[in-house]
């Protein structure tokens, strides 16, 4: 997370049921760096895809992004 997509200077250690709020207009990008696979819940607002979509994976959500602009 940071103020410029060249600038993330924020990394932070999680584990089971862990929260992160990101603030709207920063830049951010989730790497999972462990052994298991990330499961990622995201709420955001204003609703960029139509309702009740799943993305499997980070690729899966980057190939489908520029379908559901509104």
């Amino acid at each position: 997370m940071g103020n410029s997509k060249d600038n993330l200077d924020f990394q932070k250690r999680v584990s089971n049921d862990y929260a992160i709020m990101i603030p709207s207009g920063k830049w951010h990008n989730v790497i999972n760096t462990g052994n298991r696979p990330l499961k990622l819940y995201a709420i955001y607002a204003p609703p960029e895809h139509p309702r009740d979509t799943v993305h499997k994976t980070k690729a899966d959500t980057q190939n489908r992004e520029s379908y559901f602009r509104y």
